[in-house]
């Protein structure tokens, strides 16, 4: 059985990379527009192996979006890599806490990728 992903980005394009390299690396993938829209996909199936957020998303940042995981039993387990280009994180690292198992900067290398989901997942 597929590892599932749930991939939360405001970018349609970075959704769509991420989303073609978890497939290539046998992944089940489910997309979420916003942190609102995960929550939603969350309440109905919080069954997920990983979760990947991107840190700078308008109405609920990634930071809030991990936040808010932790607090429910069913998602508090879950893996978050987060994700921004390498200056967004950096800055927001020193202004927010960030609960996250792992960080991947923009734009996305695929092996760096794999390696950090190989190191959290096992």
């Amino acid at each position: 059985m597929s590892k599932r992903v749930l991939i939360v980005d405001d970018d349609s394009k970075s959704r769509k990379i991420f989303e073609a390299i978890l497939i290539s690396m046998d992944f089940e993938t489910v997309l979420a527009n916003d942190g609102d829209e995960a929550f939603e996909i969350l309440a109905e199936d919080p069954y997920f192996d990983l979760i990947i957020t991107d840190v700078m998303m308008p109405y609920m940042t990634g930071f809030e979006f991990s936040k808010k995981l932790k607090e429910y039993t069913e998602t508090k387990n879950i893996p978050v890599i987060a994700t921004s280009a390498f200056d967004d994180w950096k800055k927001a690292r020193e202004e927010h806490d960030l609960i996250a198992d792992g960080f991947v900067a923009k734009p996305i290398d695929k092996e760096i990728l794999r390696k950090e989901i190989t190191r959290i997942l096992g």
